[in-house]
């Protein structure tokens, strides 16, 4: 991997497919009506902060490095709508692997390639089900739900 493939990694790949990723959790929250959604890109100090219609966004200085959304609505979720809410970060992850593959066979080139690999691990990672850090994976999420009784 040449210097300018690693900086494309670091500074367009992995913001761009958390975002991707993380925007799939939005668009969920906001398919079961909640209220307030909080959705943070990177780690560190706070650089940027903006609301929309009920969306706070949060870039952090380390952008390149991960993302989070949470929501809360006055009405508690479903059980179905915390599986969607869940379900969609990885789902959307996994659709922006088959776009950027789709591109790829038409025009070819290692950027892409980088996008489409990138994206489905983020896919493929956060549909396993662990806890890291404390933190539960999507797919641990989804579990933790279907096994409430």
């Amino acid at each position: 991997m040449d210097i300018y493939t690693f900086l494309f990694l670091i500074f367009v790949v992995a913001p761009a497919g958390t975002t991707v990723h993380e925007l799939g959790h939005v668009l969920g929250a906001k398919s079961v009506e909640a209220d307030q959604v909080f959705l943070s890109i990177g780690a560190g100090t706070t650089v940027y902060r903006t609301k929309w219609k009920h969306i706070h966004m949060t870039m952090r200085i380390l952008f390149f490095i991960g993302g989070l959304t949470s929501s809360k609505r006055k009405v508690p979720y479903q059980r179905h709508e915390q599986i969607r809410i869940a379900a969609l970060g990885p789902f959307s992850s996994f659709l922006a692997a088959v776009l950027c593959y789709a591109l790829y066979t038409v025009y070819p080139n290692n950027y892409l390639m980088l996008l489409l690999l990138f994206n489905l691990w983020v896919a493929v990672v956060n549909i396993i089900p662990f806890r890291f850090k404390g933190k539960p994976s999507d797919g641990y999420t989804i579990l933790s739900v279907i096994r409430q009784k």
